[in-house]
């Protein structure tokens, strides 16, 4: 799997882009936002925000592309709810992007680049992301408070958005800042003190960290630490 920087032009509707070829999805943590994946036939589509790692077989005939849209961004992009764009994927009419994995790639950042003018994003949701990246343990309601939102409109209006709810949202936040974390205690050449990094990234504490890794990716955060790859290549920035 290669991961690809951002052109800088893109950088507030792409989060990430990669190409992936294999036989089957590798092991990864879940991605909270929508993809627009282009096929090796060139078809594209869009697959909908993850909860749990994605598992399954890749589709045969070469490398699989696909683009990380910023969450709240694809509604803007295509027309369509977050909400309605489905884990599996749904074809979307925007032609056929033939040619190498590289060529189908920047294709597709051609097509969001085409669309960016056009773009428009709930700016009181695009703030409670951010709220939430910075404040991961804080209840929704806060959020919805710092924003001018009452809970329930910002669940609303975050489902339409994101495509997630809001603590679904939240929770895979957290999965993403407690492996982060941990890594940046390696590159220091120390253990990863769970307890610490429990409290630090929102969970209440480390029997509740090691529950959420279980039940979103199967193992436990130390298992991912010795053989982590993402099929998005890198994670969702606050």
């Amino acid at each position: 799997m290669t991961g690809l920087s951002v052109p800088a032009d893109l950088a507030h509707l792409v989060a990430g882009s990669w190409i992936l070829d294999g036989a089957a999805v590798p092991r990864a943590l879940p991605q909270p936002a929508v993809d627009l994946v282009v096929m090796p036939d060139g078809r594209c589509r869009l697959a909908g925000p993850e909860t749990h790692r994605r598992q399954g077989l890749l589709p045969p005939g070469g490398a699989l592309v696909g683009v990380r849209l910023r969450p709240g961004t694809a509604p803007g992009l295509f027309g369509v709810a977050a909400d309605e764009v489905p884990l599996a994927g749904a074809p979307i009419e925007v032609g056929r992007l033939p040619g190498t994995a590289q060529a189908r790639l920047a294709a597709a950042l051609a097509l969001i680049r085409a669309r960016a003018g056009q773009c428009r994003v709930d700016e009181q949701v695009r703030r409670a992301l951010a709220f939430m990246h910075a404040a991961p343990g804080a209840p929704v309601a806060r959020h919805a408070t710092e924003v001018g939102l009452s809970e329930r409109q910002l669940r609303r209006r975050f489902v339409v958005a994101v495509g997630l709810r809001p603590k679904a949202y939240v929770r895979v936040v957290r999965l993403h800042g407690a492996l982060d974390a941990a890594r940046t205690a390696l590159s220091r050449g120390e253990p990863p003190q769970w307890a610490e990094i429990a409290g630090h990234c929102g969970f209440y504490d480390q029997s509740h960290l090691l529950a959420e890794f279980r039940e979103a990716v199967g193992v436990p955060p130390n298992t991912l630490l010795r053989d982590v790859r993402f099929l998005q290549s890198s994670r969702i920035p606050g």
